[in-house]
């Protein structure tokens, strides 16, 4: 039966063949096909006439009529043939256009970021901490570490907007970046992360017995706390771990939690400073204990409570260094400039304290902030912020600096006779002031290019605060030591005074290539329009493709409408910032701002033009 089935099968196969060929064969009918269309009998089948043969159809509309009007070759059509093709390429743009508008970044989770390296994502959390500036460059990010119920991811923010507070649901998106096995999230300026007001946690006010209890009840959740810190914390200092207490004085406090601070305060916290936080807790598996975790500016001074300094003595000289930083209290005599243990050896320095004089000899408790000095090698007292006294008289000050540095063998017995020297001469390069210790500067005997000496000068911490400018005029009592490990002479600053103003801003030229080292953190003016790219502000040489970042200060009137499009001279403060990213250094005028010296609205550059 099956070879009956094959044979039939075999047999039909010539059949179709010869069927095939057959229909190749057939020629075309030229002349039938000239009696339809030509209807003129030119020779030549015109489209017109294939038209007019298929009045009908064409008549009926649609895309068949709409295409055979665009095909149409008769010279009356052209030009709605154009204005139809122009009409279609615009509708495409605009479609292409809104498109990108509405599209949205795919939302994932944050397990999954390792799939979409390089791409634009958003992710979904709650936010658990964040960091302002993190390596304190000057730069102009954040870093906002985000939980989901997958993992937790970094976001890295540069010109950042809002930030919200710990707790909040927020969607952030971002290019997934990987470098070197770490994965985060990277955002320029605002819309990179949002959230609505049902995001933000409520952060109820509830006591520290009352988290002390279930901790565990408190997961996931922000709330409000009031309590006493344990210890000082820096002004400046972007992570601090320290103890909240439920009592300013330890050993009669009832509960303690540990407490996180993950970015800088921006002001002084004092040991037994009654503080009020909006903070969220976490279990740590590391230290096998809760935290509570904390933003700087979350943090809020309950000024009703004033904390007490701590008192600290010469038996437990060893011991200072818990209380570095903090408020002290010193029962000592004075003796010049420092304070001594009566009848010991032990002695401390004292700063900024005026003229204590009428103290000499005498046994008093002195206060202030406790302090370790490089340059004299132990423990000061600062009061600075107490007393603002100026101890020099600028009319017998000399410029010293030549004559120290040439004379080396003199230098060196005034070294050893312990010589102090009222000189005055001119801050070399800018220099910010540090408040937890000495700072370096450079005192040259006259504004570059007419230094003939200079000298590394230490200044002891509260002689000033913010930034020296290059080129302040300064007056310093000041004594002489030899460093063996630099092989050089270097100036103890005791007092100073400014006494006059720095120098104009440093002019800076765009065509002149990448700032030299000598050039940075110091006020310089750049002339230049404004321009932006990828979100980032830039400063660019008019007419040219020389570009710094700018930081400009928010409320500048040269970014208004007015000034927009012009050349204008920009001042600021020449910084360079790392990239974390490419391994680079960037050059930005931070702070930058129009001169507008008659404060009528328009800059000086606006008004001359």
């Amino acid at each position: 039966m099956s070879e009956s089935i094959q044979l039939d099968d075999s047999d039909s196969k010539p059949d179709d063949v010869e069927e095939l060929v057959s229909e190749a064969s057939v020629e075309m009918d030229v002349d039938s096909v000239f009696e339809t269309y030509d209807a003129n009998s030119d020779g030549k089948i015109e489209h017109s006439e294939y038209v007019a043969k298929h009045k009908a159809e064409v008549e009926s509309g649609g895309v068949s009529s709409f295409i055979d009007r665009l095909l149409d070759d008769s010279p009356e059509l052209r030009g709605q043939r154009l204005w139809v093709m122009f009409a279609l390429s615009v509708l495409l743009v605009a479609a292409m256009n809104a498109y990108a508008m509405v599209r949205e970044p795919e939302l994932v989770k944050i397990e999954n970021l390792v799939e979409h390296n390089n791409e634009v994502v958003s992710i979904e959390g709650t936010v658990l901490s964040w960091v302002e500036d993190p390596y304190s460059s000057g730069e102009d990010r954040v870093n906002i570490i985000i939980e989901d119920d997958t993992g937790v991811a970094q976001l890295r923010w540069y010109r950042f907007g809002e930030i919200p507070m710990i707790g909040t649901k927020v969607t952030a998106t971002g290019d997934v970046i990987e470098y070197n096995g770490r994965l985060w999230l990277q955002a320029l300026g605002s819309g990179a992360l949002s959230w609505d007001e049902s995001d933000v946690p409520d952060a109820p006010v509830i006591a520290i017995s009352t988290i002390a209890a279930n901790p565990q009840d408190f997961v996931g959740d922000a709330f409000t706390i009031t309590g006493y810190i344990s210890k000082p914390v820096n002004p400046n200092a972007t992570f601090t771990s320290l103890d909240l207490r439920d009592h300013p004085n330890y050993g009669n406090h009832e509960h303690q939690m540990n407490m996180i601070i993950h970015s800088a305060p921006g002001q002084w916290l004092e040991a037994g400073q009654k503080v009020e936080i909006t903070a969220v807790i976490e279990y740590s598996q590391k230290f096998l204990q809760w935290t509570i975790h904390t933003e700087g500016p979350e943090i809020r001074i309950v000024r009703a409570h004033e904390p007490q300094a701590t008192t600290i003595g010469w038996s437990n000289y060893q011991t200072w260094s818990y209380n570095s930083g903090a408020k002290v209290l010193l029962v000592g005599e004075i003796s010049g400039d420092e304070i001594i243990e009566s009848g010991g050896d032990l002695r401390a320095c004292v700063l900024n304290s005026g003229d204590l004089s009428s103290y000499e000899g005498e046994e008093v408790s002195f206060g202030g902030r406790l302090i370790w000095s490089t340059s004299y090698a132990g423990w000061c007292i600062d009061a600075s912020g107490s007393i603002e006294v100026d101890l020099i008289d600028v009319s017998d000050a000399e410029n010293l600096l030549g004559q120290l540095s040439s004379n080396p063998a003199d230098t060196l017995e005034e070294v050893a006779n312990g010589t102090t020297f009222l000189i005055t001469g001119v801050v070399s390069g800018s220099t910010l002031m540090s408040e937890t210790g000495d700072t370096k500067i450079i005192i040259a005997n006259a504004v570059y290019p007419n230094t003939l000496a200079k000298m590394d000068a230490y200044v002891p911490v509260g002689q000033h605060y913010g930034w020296l400018e290059e080129g302040q005029p300064i007056v310093a009592n000041v004594t002489v030591s030899w460093n063996s490990a630099s092989s050089e002479f270097q100036l103890m600053v005791l007092d100073m005074v400014l006494t006059g103003e720095p120098t104009s801003a440093n002019p800076y030229d765009l065509s002149d290539g990448a700032p030299a080292f000598y050039d940075l953190n110091k006020i310089t003016s750049i002339t230049g329009n404004i321009v932006t790219i990828d979100g980032q502000m830039y400063l660019q040489k008019e007419g040219g493709e020389q570009k710094i970042r700018i930081n400009a200060q928010f409320n500048s009137i040269g970014l208004n409408e007015q000034h927009e499009g012009l050349t204008l001279k920009w001042t600021g403060r020449l910084i360079e910032v790392p990239d974390d990213v490419t391994l680079a250094h960037i050059y930005v005028l931070d702070n930058a701002d129009v001169t507008d010296e008659d404060g009528n609205g328009i800059a000086d550059d606006a008004e001359d033009a």
